[in-house]
């Protein structure tokens, strides 16, 4: 039972206005007004009503490994 992989599901998420992938909302508990989220893959800075937070999972996306430059690839390899 220990040491499980995350599941990637997330209290509260939305779906980015700009590239459509699933973000987490920056809320602890369901709002009753709108909240302005930033997505951490596009930039884009946009209002989200209620009805736009849900459950969900995660987008892939935010769990990547960046991409090494050729810098760090040793000369032997």
């Amino acid at each position: 039972m220990w040491n499980l992989p995350a599941s990637g599901i997330c209290d509260y998420t939305v779906r980015c206005k700009g590239c459509g992938e699933n973000i987490p909302a920056p809320v602890r508990t369901m709002p009753d007004t709108w909240i302005v989220a930033e997505c951490p893959l596009c930039g884009a800075r946009r209002r989200y009503l209620p009805p736009d937070i849900c459950r969900g999972r995660l987008s892939y996306r935010l769990g990547k490994k960046p991409v090494r430059s050729q810098r760090e690839i040793p000369p032997w390899a």
